[in-house]
């Protein structure tokens, strides 16, 4: 199966996206991330109603769709490409960042009011 065959029903893989977009994407993964700090709340729920979640999910499909074929014959940019590498680094990232900080912060609050 090569890349044109598979569904790109949002139209964004393997397009070239403005910075607006790339920053906009980071806010929703620090949102996502800040979800899946709270307990009871899920980052897939920010993500779905951020409108990303469709996005995201083809995303990790595709990383599961014999993608692997591609750094096997060492074609790496193929690869991420394909993946649609940049929104899943520039969404991890944001989830990261914040998860980092707010887990920081939660700590710090447990440990200055164990009552809450």
């Amino acid at each position: 199966m090569n890349s044109q065959s598979v569904d790109d029903s949002y139209g964004m893989l393997g397009r070239d996206l403005s910075c607006v977009w790339y920053l906009s994407v980071l806010l929703k993964g620090m949102a996502m991330g800040a979800a899946d700090v709270v307990p009871g709340v899920s980052g897939g729920t920010v993500a779905f109603i951020s409108g990303i979640y469709g996005l995201l999910i083809e995303s990790i499909q595709r990383c599961s769709q014999g993608c692997w074929r591609f750094l096997r014959r060492g074609r790496v940019l193929a690869f991420w490409r394909y993946i649609n590498g940049p929104f899943l680094l520039t969404l991890g990232s944001g989830i990261a960042i914040s998860v980092v900080v707010l887990a920081r912060g939660v700590h710090t609050l447990l440990n200055t009011y164990p009552q809450l």
